[in-house]
């Protein structure tokens, strides 16, 4: 009986964890698809011409699940860090520019299908965080950075109400906004400050505990 009852623990835990890991993996691929949709659109002439400069490596984004799907624990956070290139705002301001606007408008309903999806039942939060670079007063950059979240968050919201609106309420319920100044400040392969690379977005998804 020992023997069948780890058996089915073994074939539930690897349904779970399987169900988990193409959630993040879909998570994942829609996000790079996109970034690579507004990375053609910019090198066509399409986007803003400031931004059409960035190189393609530049536009990478960054997933980082804090559990690999393969242990034997759950992932609890998976990261995913938005190039500025994408969400993008004036030096000092917190108002989204026309292509942050456009990749929002393009990414999140697809993030709010998922989260809120039937899939969804294992996401706990989304959390959208704002970061700074060095420049400037501490007190101020956290109001800044907070303001960058809430206008994500504002603007994600604006768009999954009318463009998803079975997944408004959901959305609203699981997402947050959270500014965190110049914290976790990084750095370059010379380990010299890279301020570009420092103003960022991230998001957060968060699955509920077993």
């Amino acid at each position: 009986m020992k023997s069948i009852f780890a058996q089915d623990s073994r074939d539930s835990s690897a349904v779970v964890m399987s169900g988990i890991a193409d959630l993040m993996t879909s998570l994942a691929v829609i996000f790079i698809l996109l970034l690579v949709a507004y990375v053609t659109r910019a090198h066509d002439g399409n986007a803003d011409p400031a931004r059409s400069r960035v190189m393609p490596t530049d536009m990478t984004p960054s997933f980082d699940p804090r559990h690999s799907p393969l242990e034997d624990k759950r992932p609890s956070v998976h990261t995913i860090t938005v190039p500025d290139a994408a969400i993008n705002f004036e030096f000092g301001k917190s108002a989204l520019l026309p292509a942050a606007e456009t990749f929002l408008s393009e990414a999140m309903p697809h993030y709010a299908s998922i989260t809120c999806g039937t899939g969804g039942r294992e996401v706990e939060a989304f959390v959208i965080e704002g970061y700074t670079d060095d420049l400037g007063d501490d007190i101020r950059n956290l109001r800044l950075s907070q303001d960058r979240s809430f206008a994500v968050l504002a603007k994600s919201l604006e768009v999954i109400r009318e463009k998803l609106p079975w997944a408004y309420e959901c959305f609203l319920q699981k997402a947050t906004a959270n500014g965190r100044g110049k914290q976790d400040l990084l750095r370059n392969d010379a380990g010299h400050l890279d301020r570009d690379k420092s103003r960022r977005v991230i998001f957060k998804i968060h699955m509920r505990p077993t």
